[in-house]
């Protein structure tokens, strides 16, 4: 069951849990803003001004509510990433060297020129 079918079936239990977001708020109040001008039948100036104000209200509380989201996942994010990344840098150490230096010169092949 989605939250509109939620909100609509049971509205004193999660009416009041949805209603509470900003954007939420602000939907609400452009609804109301569009009856009280939609009810006359003609929409004066003045009424589309304040139409216009709440949608730029929803606009922003929308934005508002989608960068506070993001920035909280992606905090969860750095946190899990850097739990992840010490242990790996403690093992990380000097790697022993592959191959030994040699300590003596390789002798000069020398061929033989047939006379």
């Amino acid at each position: 069951m989605g939250k509109k079918a939620k909100i609509r079936r049971y509205p004193q239990k999660y009416g009041r849990k949805y209603a509470s977001h900003p954007y939420a708020k602000a939907i609400n109040a452009l609804r109301e803003v569009t009856k009280e001008a939609e009810a006359d039948g003609v929409i004066t100036e003045e009424e589309a001004a304040q139409i216009v104000e709440a949608k730029e209200a929803v606009v922003e509380a929308i934005v508002e509510t989608a960068v506070a989201t993001v920035t909280e996942e992606v905090a969860e994010i750095i946190e899990k990433v850097e739990e992840i990344v010490k242990p790996v840098v403690k093992k990380v150490t000097k790697k022993k060297a592959l191959f030994k230096p040699r300590t003596t010169k390789r002798k000069k092949k020398t061929t033989k020129k047939g006379t």
